[in-house]
């Protein structure tokens, strides 16, 4: 079951040493982008080998085979992982956590207010997901008419490749896509971070955690310098830390600003098991629900959680 990726792993393993890798410095796999911000900022601090993957899931691989020493890896992937052979091998030691906020993103090239949105396809997670409900009552409390308003229902993910395709005009998405979102040439028009998780689309259970950090048990010692440094992150500005992203990717400084800041903060195996539960109530609520995905339905009534703090848009 495991043969096709212990292959992608062993591949990855003969580039790495084929490229002269250190094994004296610690050895970490992330993804890059924005929720890296913390272990960019430690890097000055604690140098290690960081090898970004296009796929988690590959460094994760690598991990289990003793090849790297600690993988950042999308916190939703982890009850996935844990079923995994030789997965017992590895801990969880800390996490990244973002608020799950509220956001409107139209479509590069609309040119639409809060008031002019009738008509549009928007893409949403289900159809009583808190960002809608939030939305839907921000949007009614500044007298925006949004009744004509069309709804496809999809996951996260695959909501900024749908806008990129023109399969949907906008979309409301959770706050880790939004620097996304922005660095595809996309705009927002609507965000309220003050979004209180506890349904389904935006569970409390999780703690707002979007990355993961594991480590090989026998590699504990050596990167407890590292988690360290990683703490020691939350000390800095949020300017300090966006600037980190700024010079260790392709994000501009000015796509960051008026964004969150993610952060860092150690973490356990409690992290796993509870991953491991709301990965079997997704798939209990996915079965029951396969019928609402990818249909495009009228706006359902929504009630719940009304946010204040955010920037109003021009209606």
């Amino acid at each position: 079951m495991v043969s096709k990726p212990i292959f992608v792993a062993l591949f990855f393993s003969l580039v790495l040493t084929a490229c002269g890798e250190k094994d004296t410095q610690v050895k970490i796999g992330h993804g890059g982008g924005y929720l890296s911000a913390a272990l960019y900022a430690a890097h000055g601090n604690f140098p290690v080998n960081m090898q970004q993957f296009r796929s988690s899931s590959d460094a994760a691989y690598l991990l289990l085979l003793g090849q790297l020493d600690a993988v950042f890896v999308e916190a939703e992937k982890l009850g996935a992982l844990s079923r995994l052979e030789g997965f017992d091998r590895l801990t969880v030691v800390g996490k990244v956590t973002y608020p799950y906020g509220a956001t409107l993103v139209l479509r590069k090239g609309l040119n639409k207010r809060l008031h002019e949105l009738d008509g549009l396809t928007i893409a949403v997670s289900a159809p009583q997901c808190k960002l809608l409900t939030a939305f839907t009552e921000d949007a009614e409390r500044l007298g925006a008419d949004i009744s004509g308003v069309r709804y496809k229902y999809m996951a996260f993910d695959a909501m900024v490749p749908a806008l990129e395709s023109g399969e949907v005009d906008a979309a409301i998405i959770r706050g880790t896509y939004s620097v996304v979102a922005l660095q595809e040439g996309h705009f927002i028009l609507y965000q309220n971070w003050d979004v209180q998780p506890g349904d389904e689309c935006c569970p409390a259970i999780i703690d707002q955690a979007a990355l993961a950090l594991l480590a090989h048990r026998s590699k504990l010692d050596a990167i407890e310098p590292l988690l360290d440094a990683l703490e020691k992150t939350r000390e800095l500005s949020q300017d300090d830390l966006r600037r980190a992203v700024a010079d260790n990717t392709v994000i501009p400084f000015e796509i960051l600003q008026g964004q969150p800041v993610p952060e860092f903060s150690r973490a356990d195996d409690e992290l796993v098991e509870i991953f491991r539960q709301h990965s079997h109530d997704d798939d209990d609520h996915n079965h029951d629900h396969d019928d609402h995905y990818g249909n495009v339905c009228p706006l359902p009534p929504v009630l719940g959680y009304s946010g204040q703090a955010w920037q109003p848009p021009e209606v």
